[in-house]
């Protein structure tokens, strides 16, 4: 059965009406009941309470008639006692009792100990003292102590118009000699507040110090303004110069920066809102009613306020607190900040002028950059990015310059090789480390530690006597400015320059000034250090190379030579990454090899063209083999050679053969030697001619004589006879060949074999030569072939195959032999 609606039936008819079925109405019947059942407790309810609230009502009325009666006769009583006649009498006898009280020395006596409790209490809150909690601020401590002070001068004033003795009138001047003494030590403690600078709390003791000075100097808000200009004007100043005797230093910048920016924010920050409204109310009520001086127990207001005159009880401060406006405040703000800024770019030049080191400067770089780009862009109507750029402009100019007058020091490395050349003295300054294998001179090393023990053994190996280490040392110790170079300008780089203290700024901004700072800087200081040492490394080169050339005709110019190859080479090890600077030195290098060459070569050189070219048996002759028979092994002259130049080389140092230079030394021996062979062999064909003439005309005589003793054995008449003929013609022949033999060893000339044995030996030495001396990549081995071809034509091999076993015999040799000869395998 569908639920009906009781709030839809408005009359009994509709409940009976056809529609409706006996259970419905009996549901409709009891449905009603049950809402009148409700709204009869409702209403009991709501009239239970109403009646509760109509008998407090009642109460409240019957308690306010018996008030009111009771102000009706207090009044009554008051309206008696206040009649006119009364209060005129009253009034009259107060004045003439108060007039006699100040008139009496009591008075007298009361105001001048007020005066000294107020000059003990100002010294004492001055100094932190004077009864107050520790948790009272500076600001609050320095207006307090300064209402102390303004309560002293007007009883001094007071004073001295009743004081009529002498020593009243000493008192006084005392009072005033020590009044003044603390207003001025007053006004340094508010410029103590005003010479510091700190976050918002440190800006209300700011504003407290503003409202001090203001009543100790009865200045209003224009002036007051002007003394934190000036006092802040002053302090930036101040640290920017050395105070006491100390060196400037980055945290004497960062507090003056530091004070600048909070200048500008306290100022706009106060003025001239919070200032004025803070000097008003230092006028809304009198001096002595202030709650804070009441409170001080050491004045006892609560006895003394009553010996006071009508001039110092109502005495109200009177300080102008509408005389500056904002445009004003704006115009004096804007122009002590040119004058500030001016200042302190001025005294970051002069404490860079004191920096020198590349870190310390990238250090305060970004302290100052950092605490700009967070307080400098609050102060409103200023331009931070001018500022940035002045300060930027200032730092990279002294880093530019350091730069410059370190990189620039390049040139002590050539002063010091100009010095030891201008000190040289021969044996001296060239006098050579011990050999590698010495054993001399390490165990001292060791004992100093494994580090003096390298190096002793890095010196023995690259040639590192004094005078090379003294340049070497001085090349190192400059190497030193590019890496710190390299690490200031990537440390530049990886800087990020957000301002994220307390806004979030646009992303333009922060990308400009990335741009700026982290880009355009670190290359401008990249560009600035390549340009640099292109410049001093050419410098040097050309250094270099006057001074040796103003050396290299001078006779013994070799151990100049090894000193300027060795230093070259040092300085080429440490070279810094620029296309411009790789052929350092590179151009002076072959004629210093050169010379070098040239000096180690000519003592084995010379031995060997007097000893292994002139004209000679070969000793070797009986350990030829093969057939023909020819040699397997050098001449003992030329094994010699190669032994004395490869113990000449290592005397002068191993460090100093390089492939450029051993190639340099092989081109020179390979001229040097061919030129004095073909010499020695043109020597030698003449040689060959002049004794193969004598010898022609030895056999033609021989056969004459045989021709006439055979005619005269015909005309034996005897065989005996001509056997015994016979045997003594053998005899003779005997005789005149030993003749012969010993008349050839008496010439100076060899026989044709002996000069065809001696031709064929050099032909293996100039094989075995060639495969040492003349293996080189510039065609050494060229002049090698010119000189083979002219021996062989004189050896008489006209053989191949004997041609090349010579070579390869020679080959095999060198390969057995080569390491004897270390520094030319």
């Amino acid at each position: 059965m569908a639920n009906v609606d009781t709030s839809t039936l408005t009359s009994i008819d509709h409940i009976f009406a056809s529609n409706h079925t006996l259970p419905q109405i009996r549901a409709i019947r009891k449905a009603l009941h049950v809402q009148i059942d409700e709204k009869a407790a409702r209403l009991r309810t709501q009239v239970g309470s109403s009646y509760r609230d109509l008998l407090g009502t009642a109460d409240t009325i019957v308690q306010m008639r018996g008030d009111n009666d009771v102000v009706q006769e207090l009044l009554g009583q008051m309206g008696g006692r206040c009649g006119r006649n009364v209060i005129d009498a009253k009034a009259a006898g107060l004045a003439k009792f108060v007039e006699k009280e100040q008139k009496s020395g009591a008075a007298f006596a009361a105001r001048s100990k007020l005066l000294e409790a107020c000059v003990l209490i100002v010294g004492r809150i001055l100094k932190g003292k004077g009864g107050l909690p520790d948790s009272v601020k500076k600001g609050d401590r320095l207006v307090l102590a300064t209402k102390v002070w303004v309560l002293g001068r007007l009883l001094v004033n007071n004073l001295a118009e009743d004081g009529t003795d002498a020593a009243s009138r000493r008192a006084i001047e005392a009072s005033k000699t020590t009044l003044g003494s603390l207003r001025r030590r007053l006004v340094r403690n508010v410029d103590k507040v005003f010479e510091k600078s700190g976050d918002e709390t440190a800006r209300d003791d700011v504003l407290k110090a503003l409202c001090a000075y203001s009543l100790v100097t009865s200045s209003g808000a224009g002036d007051v303004l002007r003394h934190l200009l000036k006092v802040r004007g002053e302090t930036i100043a101040g640290i920017e110069e050395s105070e006491r005797g100390r060196e400037r230093n980055t945290e004497d910048v960062v507090q003056a920066l530091n004070l600048y920016t909070q200048t500008l924010l306290d100022v706009q920050a106060l003025v001239p809102g919070r200032l004025s409204l803070a000097l008003a109310n230092l006028k809304k009520q009198r001096l002595l009613a202030d709650p804070a001086l009441r409170q001080l127990e050491g004045l006892r207001l609560d006895i003394y306020e009553r010996w006071c005159g009508e001039e110092i009880q109502f005495f109200t401060p009177y300080i102008r607190h509408d005389d500056l406006d904002g445009v004003q405040a704006r115009d004096m703000l804007m122009g002590w900040s040119a004058k500030g800024s001016e200042v302190l770019l001025d005294g970051l030049k002069k404490t860079l002028e004191h920096m020198s080191e590349f870190k310390s400067i990238m250090d305060l770089r970004t302290r100052v950059l950092q605490l700009w780009i967070r307080d400098g862009g609050k102060a409103k109507g200023i331009d931070p990015s001018e500022m940035q750029d002045d300060l930027r402009d200032a730092i990279n100019s002294r880093m530019l310059t350091i730069l410059d007058t370190k990189v620039g020091k390049l040139r002590l490395v050539g002063s010091e090789i100009s010095g030891t050349l201008a000190r040289w003295k021969q044996g001296l300054t060239d006098e050579q480390h011990p050999s590698l294998w010495d054993e001399e001179g390490y165990q001292e090393a060791l004992d100093s530690g494994a580090g003096p023990f390298i190096q002793e053994v890095v010196s023995r190996l690259y040639g590192r006597n004094d005078a090379v280490s003294k340049a070497a040392n001085c090349y190192k110790t400059w190497y030193h400015v590019i890496g710190d170079v390299k690490e200031v300008v990537e440390e530049l780089r990886r800087q990020r320059w957000d301002n994220d203290y307390d806004e979030i700024e646009d992303e333009d901004t922060i990308e400009a000034r990335q741009q700026l700072l982290s880009k355009d800087d670190p290359n401008m200081l990249q560009t600035k250090l390549d340009a640099t040492l292109d410049k001093s490394f050419k410098d040097l080169e050309d250094q270099i190379e006057k001074l040796w050339n103003e050396r290299a005709l001078a006779p013994s110019n070799d151990t100049v030579a090894m000193y300027f190859l060795r230093v070259v080479r040092d300085i080429r090890q440490q070279l810094p990454q620029r296309p411009a600077i790789k052929s350092f030195g590179l151009a002076m290098v072959p004629s210093l090899h050169s010379t070098v060459t040239i000096s180690v070569s000519k003592a084995a050189l010379d031995e060997f063209v007097t000893a292994g070219l002139a004209p000679r048996l070969v000793v070797g002759r009986p350990l030829w083999e093969g057939q023909p028979e020819l040699p397997n092994q050098p001449s003992p002259e030329v094994f010699q050679f190669l032994r004395a130049l490869s113990l000449s080389m290592t005397e002068a140092g191993v460090d100093l053969w390089t492939s450029a230079a051993v190639s340099i030394l092989k081109k020179h021996l390979s001229k040097q030697l061919c030129e004095k062979w073909q010499e020695a062999l043109k020597h030698t064909a003449v040689k060959e001619e002049e004794v193969k003439a004598p010898e022609s005309n030895k056999k033609d005589k021989k056969k004459k004589d045989k021709k006439k003793k055979g005619k005269k054995s015909e005309d034996s008449k005897q065989e005996k006879e001509e056997e015994v003929e016979e045997d003594s013609t053998k005899e003779e022949d005997a005789a005149e060949d030993e003749k012969e033999k010993e008349a050839a060893d008496a010439e100076p000339g060899m026989t044709p074999e002996q000069t065809t044995d001696l031709v064929t030996q050099w032909l293996f030495d100039v094989a075995f030569l060639r495969r040492s001396v003349g293996a080189t990549d510039d065609g050494a081995a060229d002049v090698f072939k010119t000189l083979e071809e002219g021996m062989y034509e004189q050896s008489k091999l006209n053989d191949a195959a004997a041609r090349q076993r010579i070579v390869k015999s020679a080959n095999d040799f060198w390969q057995r032999t080569n390491l004897l000869f270390g520094l030319l395998a």
